[in-house]
């Protein structure tokens, strides 16, 4: 007998969506901090109760596009998108995000909106 813990059934887990999205700034920004700045941002804009329901999850940024994956529960999708929309400064630099496209896989998301940039 295994000791490993048995993986939830589909009708359990939890159903996400995935946001495209691009960063355009005075400046290039890294992977840690656009994390900081979506998190920090949406923290601020739902409060840590929101923020905890919507779960955001920066799964992927690349650096050279601007352009990035971000996972949040279905249910919130609007509300981070709404967050995004509200980034208008990070570290004394103007900030926008971009939001391209929400699917459901990160294959399809990758193929309908961040092709143009190169994704694969």
């Amino acid at each position: 007998m295994s000791d490993r813990p048995k993986t939830l059934p589909p009708t359990l887990r939890d159903k996400h969506r995935y946001i495209a999205f691009q960063v355009i700034s005075e400046e290039p920004l890294k992977k840690g901090e656009v994390r900081e700045m979506i998190w920090g941002n949406i923290l601020r804009v739902l409060g840590e109760v929101g923020t905890s329901m919507a779960k955001p999850w920066l799964i992927k940024f690349d650096e050279e596009s601007q352009t990035g994956i971000l996972r949040c529960d279905r249910n919130y999708v609007e509300h981070v998108r709404f967050s995004l929309i509200l980034l208008t400064e990070f570290k004394g630099k103007k900030v926008l995000v971009r939001t391209l496209g929400v699917s459901g896989t990160i294959r399809r998301l990758k193929k309908k909106f961040l092709s143009e940039f190169g994704w694969r």
